[in-house]
């Protein structure tokens, strides 16, 4: 049985010396950069953009803002049993977020 996704044909046929691979690759061995046994990292270097460069640099500089503050005073409030709760509101939360989760 063969399985077409987006133009590509894939066989479900076991026993093939390699596992299911594209109709396309099926003929010959994969064509290669004309450098058979250097690694690919040698053949084909991946090249960032420098502004990837900014962005990943940015993603990894990037701190969670915690307010520090509003932590202590929560955790405060908790110990001394002022927070409130709603019971009636975290109901309806779990409720919406289950009926978002399993439809």
């Amino acid at each position: 049985m063969a399985i077409n996704i987006n133009g590509i044909q894939f066989s479900s046929v076991r026993g093939d010396s390699a596992v299911d691979r594209p109709a396309s690759t099926k003929s010959g061995p994969m064509p290669s950069s004309g450098s058979p046994g250097k690694p690919v990292s040698e053949i084909d270097p991946v090249r960032l953009t420098p502004s990837s460069q900014a962005l990943r640099q940015m993603e990894a500089d990037r701190e969670p803002p915690i307010d520090e503050a509003r932590i202590a005073a929560l955790r405060q409030a908790i110990e001394e049993g002022s927070y409130p709760i709603n019971a009636r509101q975290i109901a309806e939360k779990m409720s919406t977020f289950e009926s978002t989760l399993f439809g």
